[in-house]
């Protein structure tokens, strides 16, 4: 039987950068407006006080779906299990993981992302950007210090946290020894990242790098990364932080579903543990949920399953995919469809090489 509960209910605090807040990024609805409302008043509401009786009574709740439908495609990927494996069960309300995410100021333009996650696709759409100085700023500031002795886990994320300016204010709050969790795409030079010099004096920084292919498929999917810059960035992160600090943390896609064995072999190359996540449909004026592996054609599928195999290592995030794979179900047009997507994407973002060189075994696949 499945634990329903998840510690997010009693220690966490997500602020999105809209205003929305909730108790974690996985959250279905926000719980409130913190442009509207106080962060006391918004965990005072009846649906807050609803989503944490059911979870501590081990009732499935709808406010987390993203959890329950991410553990169905592969157990144990979801947040739930990282807070719990953090916190344990609390028995009362107490502010210890805030997500904040002040802004989406990005520096790329990946090929899965969208408007509402990076400054770098408004570009793309000339879509005007919103000062980042929201008016809440200092409410949320002044919330992490009226809580500085019990939060024990900051996560930066964004956007790209490195280049989001009140996160230098956020870590003058909290204490030394909190640890830091960043998802980075280190994508961007350090030398004169006032962000990056603040986190070298804290104790505990754990290094999450999001990116999922290498070499000349990593700048396909990654736009206006570079892919020399990163491995130039690895090399820093372990210099100053060490090795075991370091996770790779990529996404799993039809992009890289048929070539495991090279991020793998870079990881190995790195000592870096991998972390897997799973592709979210994309919502965006280009939409599309093609670049997921699910509900492409068999022979695709059998490949995608095949790579798994070959690595002859089990992860747990893996061989929850694999056995999605095993029982999923054709989707016909499935294959024209990303090729359609793909052809206007690199109408809109060209890239330096295409994606029918770049993937010839998938691009074989897909056409057959």
């Amino acid at each position: 039987m499945q634990d329903n509960y998840c510690a997010a209910v009693d220690a966490g605090l997500f602020v999105y950068s809209n205003g929305n807040v909730g108790l974690c990024c996985s959250g279905a609805k926000p719980l409130g407006d913190i442009n509207t409302e106080s962060v006391q008043d918004i965990f005072r509401k009846q649906r807050f006080i609803e989503i944490r009786n059911n979870l501590r009574n081990n009732i499935a709740d709808s406010y987390c779906e993203g959890c329950d439908n991410a553990d169905r495609t592969a157990p144990k990927t979801s947040q739930r299990w990282a807070f719990n494996d953090s916190f344990g069960r609390l028995e009362q309300r107490e502010l210890r993981l805030i997500d904040i995410r002040w802004s989406n100021v990005c520096n790329l333009s990946c090929r899965y992302c969208n408007i509402a996650d990076s400054t770098s696709w408004m570009k793309l759409h000339n879509i005007p950007i919103k000062t980042i100085n929201r008016p809440y700023v200092q409410s949320i500031l002044d919330e992490v210090a009226a809580n500085k002795d019990t939060i024990s886990c900051v996560y930066l994320l964004g956007g790209e946290p490195l280049l989001q300016k009140h996160n230098e204010e956020l870590l003058d709050i909290v204490r030394k020894d909190v640890k830091i969790d960043v998802l980075t795409n280190m994508s961007i030079k350090l030398d004169n990242n006032l962000i990056y010099q603040k986190l070298r004096t804290m104790d505990t920084v754990l290094w999450n790098l999001s990116f999922d292919n290498v070499g000349q498929r990593f700048e396909y999917v990654r736009h206006g990364a570079d892919w020399e810059l990163l491995k130039q960035n690895i090399k820093t992160l372990h210099n100053d932080f060490g090795r075991r600090r370091v996770t790779f943390h990529p996404v799993y896609t039809i992009w890289n579903a048929l070539n495991l064995k090279e991020f793998y072999d870079f990881a190995d190359q790195n000592s870096a543990r991998v972390n897997w996540q799973i592709a979210l449909p994309k919502r965006d004026i280009l939409a599309s949920d093609t670049f997921i592996v699910f509900g492409h054609k068999r022979k695709i599928i059998d490949r995608a399953i095949k790579e798994i195999d070959d690595l002859i290592r089990y992860d747990v995030s893996l061989e929850g995919i694999k056995q999605s794979l095993i029982k999923d179900i054709e989707k016909p047009g499935r294959d024209k469809e990303f090729l359609e997507w793909t052809a206007k994407m690199e109408s809109f973002m060209p890239p330096v090489d295409s994606f029918q060189n770049l993937w010839p075994e998938l691009f074989t696949l897909l056409n057959e």
